[in-house]
């Protein structure tokens, strides 16, 4: 499934052709912290394809993701790269789609689903004193390959990131009455 998502993405341009995915499935957390919050898709027309759906979907949770890093940023922190982990890190597509929405570097581990019990098995061991610090990682991981940031792409997605604040703005009061 994830080649034939990898496909569907790379067929639709960059933006989806204008097609938005708000990706509240289950309400939304920090930092926007409504529980009534829904998923939609705003711009569909009958020209877009299965294809451009799956890339809003993708560009979505990014975009929604790309609203927790502007709170890290906005107190300064300096995020030059990510790893990423889990089935979407699999993706090449969707790893370009974060690094260039958040112009940084996106890595991709030689463990993704299991970097989550990785990463608690050695945040209990520095907690035991088993480790001394957290750089024990790198003994546990290598990265495989890295994404880069595309200039033109970043400046597609830049434009993008205000209407879909503005579409997560304007239905808050739709949200509420929905639940």
């Amino acid at each position: 499934p994830y080649d034939i998502l990898e496909q569907e993405t790379n067929r639709s341009p960059i933006g989806a052709k204008g097609l938005l995915f708000l990706p509240y499935l289950i309400g939304e957390r920090s930092p926007r912290w409504n529980p009534h919050a829904r998923g939609a898709f705003v711009g569909l027309t009958m020209e877009h394809t299965k294809d451009d759906i799956v890339r809003a979907v993708q560009e979505g949770v990014a975009l929604n993701l790309g609203v927790v890093m502007d709170c890290f940023k906005k107190k300064g922190v300096r995020i030059d790269e990510m790893t990423l982990i889990g089935g979407g890190a699999k993706s090449q597509a969707w790893r370009q789609i974060f690094a260039d929405m958040y112009r940084c570097d996106i890595q991709k581990p030689n463990v993704l689903e299991e970097a989550t019990s990785m990463g608690a098995a050695i945040t209990g061991g520095v907690g035991v004193g088993a480790f001394d610090n957290f750089d024990v990682i790198d003994k546990f991981l290598t990265i495989e390959s890295v994404q880069h940031p595309i200039e033109e792409n970043a400046k597609v997605y830049d434009s993008l990131k205000p209407i879909f604040d503005q579409c997560y703005e304007v239905l808050t009061g739709v949200y509420e009455k929905l639940a």
